[in-house]
């Protein structure tokens, strides 16, 4: 398509000395909004000697994302829904005027064109429903709330049908259903009809120790519990041991004591007492050392010891042929 010519003026016009071809207008573009808001943040937190690391930590803010708001890095940047929330700290902290950054957000009309694109080009699925933001993610909220409700409802149902479940609550028992449950109580009669499964119990009574007693006595009467009497004259030191484990020590004892003990046992005295001052069952008991029943014999450390069940007497050699 030929191109129109030029008027007879303008052209006379460019031929005249003295003037000078017209210069088309250059426009100036106007300054991104997110770099002035920038340079206005970067130079905030310079005035008030503030590092990035810093200011992070006043405004819980990550040093990621203030950097990108001083560099003017968009694609770096949050959510529009995050920014809305850290813009008015960053003001405060740095006490700037009310939305003097608000540049960094993006404009409103380019966020719905944006939005329209993504849900036109996105498919409809479960995943990408945002709930409670849209009525597609209210509807299938509700949907799975009104379906667990019915399940549960419907299992507690057929509980009760089974019998495995109480739909009225229990009410609690009175003072006297409660004793009468205590004496009625199944496992209480079951124990007193077979008193063999409280092994505890029986212990703490003391029957395993009586038919202890009462089998020793039967098989060894020697061994069977008896009674233990000491007659001392004067203060005298007396220790009592037994081969079951029990050790009895009295530093200082004068008169009359009378112990029963579960034979065998071994009794130590310092100084040693008279003849016949110790007594088994109404019995004299002699010193093991004595080589006569009556007598008293004494370590040398001014001691006597009684044994019992006493130590069998050694043989008499046989005479040599």
């Amino acid at each position: 398509m030929p191109t129109p010519a030029k008027p007879l003026l303008q052209r006379l016009r460019e031929r005249l000395p003295g003037q000078r071809p017209s210069r088309p207008v250059v426009e100036e573009r106007p300054q991104d909004p997110l770099l002035l808001a920038g340079q206005q943040l970067r130079e905030a937190r310079e005035s008030r000697g503030l590092g990035l690391r810093q200011l992070a930590l006043d405004t819980r803010i990550s040093t990621a994302v203030l950097e990108a708001l001083e560099r003017g890095w968009r694609d770096r940047l949050p959510e529009a829904a995050y920014l809305r929330t850290m813009l008015p700290l960053l003001e405060q902290h740095l006490e700037l005027p009310g939305g003097s950054l608000d540049g960094v957000l993006p404009p409103e009309q380019d966020r719905h064109h944006g939005r329209r694109r993504d849900t036109v080009l996105l498919r409809f699925t479960p995943g990408s429903i945002d709930v409670f933001t849209t009525w597609q993610g209210t509807v299938l909220y509700a949907v799975l709330c009104g379906g667990l409700i019915y399940g549960l409802n419907l299992q507690q149902r057929q509980l009760a049908a089974q019998g495995l479940h109480v739909l009225r609550p229990i009410p609690p028992l009175s003072a006297e259903q409660s004793d009468r449950a205590d004496l009625e109580d199944a496992d209480r009669a079951i124990l007193g009809a077979y008193p063999d499964l409280r092994p505890l119990g029986k212990a703490a009574a003391g029957q395993g120790l009586q038919r202890l007693r009462r089998e020793t006595s039967q098989n060894r009467p020697d061994l069977a519990l008896g009674l233990l009497r000491l007659e001392l004259a004067r203060p005298t030191r007396v220790s009592l041991r037994s081969e079951r484990g029990v050790e009895t020590q009295l530093p200082a004892v004068q008169g009359s004591l009378s112990l029963p003990v579960l034979p065998p046992f071994s009794l130590r005295l310092e100084p040693p007492p008279p003849a016949g001052s110790v007594r088994w069952n109404g019995q004299p008991l002699a010193p093991a050392a004595a080589a006569d029943p009556g007598a008293v014999a004494a370590t040398p450390q001014g001691q006597a010891q009684f044994l019992y069940p006493p130590p069998a007497a050694a043989a008499p050699p046989r005479p040599r042929p």
